[in-house]
């Protein structure tokens, strides 16, 4: 100071400053001589005119960084450290300072903090005190590597010396001295006009950056753009950049904004101190890359294991290159194999539904197409017998062949007929079941002097034997018993018997689907006759359905 001398008049906030940098009097006296030689000093001689000479274009003055060189704080707790950043004598906004060494206090932050600083060039460090009593240096530094120098001093940035002491010394030493006075009180952003106003409601695709940028105003009470406002972004999905930014002349921040990879909403949030402006945008699924084929809500992995008689239902689905649910078109389904049977196919809300029977035991594929993707799943089918106690109900209808002639029926040249049958079925071991039911029949009987109808009613049970209860097709052995009741429309006079029949038959059960059986029966039925014996023979061959539950 004594050997340069200073070239401004300081002013009463300028000797405040440089007290607050830590002038000591000896400084100030020196500065105070400076300014009264330059007062003291004789006029230059006048001088010929002469052409006067360019000035020297200034010279860029360094960032300088005013701190307090001593912060006490009790272990354990959190503590501002606040510092002032300034190009000669004009603070510094929108610059993002690192204050090294804060991650070094044991029990402390885990990464060294970072603030930007204000309209008056302060920035805000928060830091833990940790858990360890001792003293830490601190250095304050550009967050992009520039060179910064000292406010009292030279040096590669603020140093700053930081005491942690225990609770119980702290208490009983004297008062800290006096905090710096605060910088100038800043504008405060109003929550009615600092609002994003650009850019909201975009959409883009997943991992993609959005088209335009979103703006964000910062303005005060009056709605007046604030200059210089540190403002720090967030966002639920991806990026925004810049991360932290200060405001325009006109209150104006751009930030571009880069979409993760999960489909949906993004909320892009900016901390305006503590104002808090949130705008949502949206990430659509990128192009189908993939169809998955789910059972349930598992994916399908090597194949499908059908061990049921009931309808097995898959579902696909397109995803993206980040796994979302993206559009399915052109969705179809085809299988291959005798093991299973397509029932339907179709999309339903960019889901494909494949409904599947299983027919017999066996190996089968379902092939799926959509998007211009192509899957296939193999099936592997083992049917189960019919389980022990299930119940099945089913309707038959048939014509009826009668052997000739009948007892005491005179003249007689033949009989014919039809018949409607409705039973219930039960499954007693697999293979095995027992059927009960009962049957309408319309006869007409044939004679030399003319016909006369009749009317069959019959009761029955039989127990069926299925040689095959597992396949497809299955060949079954039935015998049964019942009542009947054969009855002529002239009031009996032609044909009355009532009383017990036999019955002894086989045919053929046909699989249509797992709970849908078709049935074949061919049957022979001795009538017979309390003291007169046998009476008749039926011959019913039957066609009907059986539904199984």
């Amino acid at each position: 100071m004594r050997r340069n001398c200073i070239t401004f008049r300081p002013t009463a906030r300028d000797r405040a400053d440089l007290r607050l940098a830590g002038a000591d009097d000896a400084v100030i006296a020196a500065i105070d001589e400076c300014l009264r030689a330059r007062a003291t000093a004789p006029s230059p001689a006048p001088t010929s005119p002469a052409a006067p000479a360019p000035p020297a274009p200034p010279a860029r003055s360094p960032l300088r960084v005013v701190a307090p060189q001593q912060v006490s704080a009790v272990a354990g707790s959190e503590n501002e450290v606040v510092v002032q950043l300034f190009r000669g004598t004009v603070p510094q906004a929108g610059v993002g300072l690192v204050l090294r060494g804060a991650s070094a206090i044991p029990g402390g932050l885990t990464q060294d903090p970072v603030a930007l600083t204000d309209q008056a060039g302060a920035a805000t460090f928060h830091v833990l005190a940790g858990t360890m009593p001792g003293t830490y240096s601190l250095t304050v530094a550009l967050q992009s590597g520039a060179p910064l120098r000292q406010g009292y001093g030279g040096g590669a940035g603020a140093e700053i010396q930081f005491v942690t002491m225990p609770a119980a010394i702290a208490r009983a030493e004297a008062p800290a001295p006096a905090p710096p006075a605060p910088p100038p009180p800043s504008p405060v952003a109003s929550v009615q006009f600092t609002q994003w106003t650009h850019g909201t409601g975009q959409h883009g695709a997943v991992g993609a950056a959005l088209a335009e940028p979103l703006v964000l105003e910062v303005r005060d009470q009056t709605g007046k753009p604030i200059v210089g406002e540190a403002v720090t972004f967030a966002t639920t999905s991806g990026a925004v950049t810049p991360g932290i930014a200060a405001s325009d002349s006109s209150g104006m921040i751009r930030v571009g904004v880069k979409l993760g990879g999960r489909a949906g909403p993004v909320v892009i949030t900016a901390n305006v101190g503590t104002l808090i402006r949130t705008a949502t945008v949206r990430a659509d699924p990128g192009p189908p890359r993939a169809l998955v084929v789910l059972h349930g809500n598992e994916p399908v992995l090597g194949g499908v294991a059908i061990r049921s008689r009931d309808t097995v239902m898959l579902r696909v689905v397109a995803r993206d290159a980040f796994d979302n649910r993206t559009t399915l078109e052109d969705f179809s389904a085809t299988t291959s194999g005798r093991a299973i049977a397509l029932r339907s196919a179709e999309a339903r809300d960019s889901v494909g539904i494949v409904k599947l029977d299983p027919r017999r035991d066996g190996a089968g594929a379902v092939d799926v197409s959509a998007s211009g993707l192509r899957a296939r799943v193999a099936v592997d089918v083992q049917l189960p017998p019919a389980g022990i106690g299930a119940w099945a109900i089913g309707a038959r209808a048939g014509a009826l062949g009668v052997n000739t002639p009948w007892i005491d029926v005179p003249n007689l040249t033949g009989i014919r007929g039809a018949d409607f049958s409705l039973f219930g079925r039960r499954v007693l071991t697999p293979g095995i079941s027992l059927a009960v039911g009962g049957t309408v029949g319309s006869l007409t009987i044939d004679q030399t002097t003319g016909s006369t109808s009749a009317t069959l009613l019959e009761g029955y049970g039989r127990v069926e034997l299925s040689l095959l209860p597992r396949g497809r097709l299955s060949p079954v052995v039935s015998f049964g018993a019942g009542g009947y009741r054969v009855k002529s429309g002239d009031d009996g006079q032609t044909v009355y018997h009532t009383s017990l029949f036999w019955s002894a038959g086989g045919g053929l059960d046909v699989g249509l689907s797992p709970t849908v059986t078709a049935e074949l029966r061919f049957e022979r039925q001795w009538l017979t006759d309390t003291g007169i014996g046998h009476v008749g023979t039926l011959w019913p061959l039957e066609g009907g359905v059986r539904l199984a539950f």
